[in-house]
């Protein structure tokens, strides 16, 4: 059964407003909309955080099956919103969905239109190159990390790796651990302790809960790690 509502026409996420209303696959409704969670660095939408009778839930973006302008309608039945996980105390807010959200259009509009205003600067060029190459690898990770790690994504110590600016931290050495940002030697060392203890870190969210890492110091790390099967 689907949504009697209207639910106005197709939209983006980045024009979800507050309590817009969520549908399950059976047409009940799950929750509103609290929260988007984005990678603003690649534009990359990871899923709502929805208000329910019973606290916040985080819903993955694979769960979303549609966005309307008075609607978003998911692939769960909506009492299973109630069994959804908590969202992560260090997820990627892009936006907290009253703020304005044409404001939030403008930015992505002038982030992307960038390149444009000045076509012919060198280093807006290769900082462009660089941005392209780590969203490739980010990408190859996700749908491919047995090919990533062979190539050596993230593996700027291997010869020949293609690590595309990026650190694995499930695989590199203290050494290139050391040069992230906000880290020491000692903070990388905790980090190759901690992963051999664990069996490898699942995200980044998880290495800060295990580290009882800062949230800034997680956020710092945002652009710059990647976490591949240990």
């Amino acid at each position: 059964m689907v949504a009697s509502m209207d639910e106005g026409p197709p939209s983006s996420y980045l024009l979800l407003a507050k309590d817009t209303p969520v549908f399950g696959s059976d047409g009940g409704v799950a929750g509103k909309v609290k929260e988007v969670l984005c990678d603003p660095g690649d534009d990359i939408f990871d899923g709502l955080v929805l208000t329910t009778p019973i606290g916040d839930r985080y819903l993955e973006a694979e769960q979303v099956t549609a966005i309307h302008e008075r609607g978003v309608d998911v692939a769960v039945p909506a009492a299973h919103a109630l069994q959804l996980p908590l969202p992560q105390p260090h997820r990627r807010i892009k936006y907290v969905a009253d703020e304005q959200p044409w404001m939030e259009v403008m930015r992505w509009l002038h982030d992307h239109l960038a390149h444009l205003i000045h076509p012919g600067d060198a280093r807006l060029d290769g900082a462009r190159e660089r941005l392209a190459e780590r969203k490739k690898a980010l990408k190859l990770a996700r749908e491919n990390p047995q090919l990533a790690l062979e190539a050596g994504v993230g593996r700027p110590d291997l010869p020949g790796a293609y690590d595309a600016g990026l650190v694995d931290l499930n695989h590199a050495p203290v050494g290139v651990i050391a040069c992230l940002p906000t880290f020491d030697k000692e903070l990388a060392g905790r980090v190759v302790a901690a992963r051999e203890r664990v069996g490898g870190f699942a995200s980044l969210e998880d290495l800060g809960t295990v580290l009882d890492l800062a949230g800034d110091q997680v956020e710092d790390l945002r652009h710059h790690v990647v976490f591949l099967p240990h």
